[in-house]
């Protein structure tokens, strides 16, 4: 286990892929909330009455709203998980790069050269 001044990329790998699971599930809440809506659109009538004209305009824009802010929140949340996943990979990427380097330089032996 890593020191609290240590990162392990891996842990990272597992947090991304955590949060990218939610992010999942905030799609899929997206398209249960777009399906309600749909089946509901009209609840307050679609005739011009006063109740249509003053109820209609501030639903719609609230629904608007809403969907609009869950999915900037979880464009958000993608864009962090991938980007975390993508410096992990590149930080395993150096370490092995480096590790590769330093086995080739020593021919394989460990040890000072000599």
């Amino acid at each position: 286990m890593p020191s609290s001044f240590e990162a392990s990329a891996n842990d990272v790998l597992d947090a991304s892929k955590v949060l990218h699971n939610f992010t999942t599930y905030i799609n899929e809440l997206v398209q249960r909330f777009d399906d309600g809506v749909n089946e509901t659109i009209t609840w307050f009538g679609t005739d011009d009455d006063e109740f249509a004209k003053k109820a209609g305009p501030p639903y719609l824009e609230t629904v608007k709203i809403t969907r609009k802010t869950v999915l900037a929140i979880t464009d958000a949340l993608t864009a962090l998980a991938n980007g975390t996943i993508k410096d992990a990979n590149e930080y395993i990427n150096s370490q092995d790069d480096v590790l590769a380097s330093i086995k080739k330089g020593n021919d394989g032996r460990s040890g000072p050269r000599g």
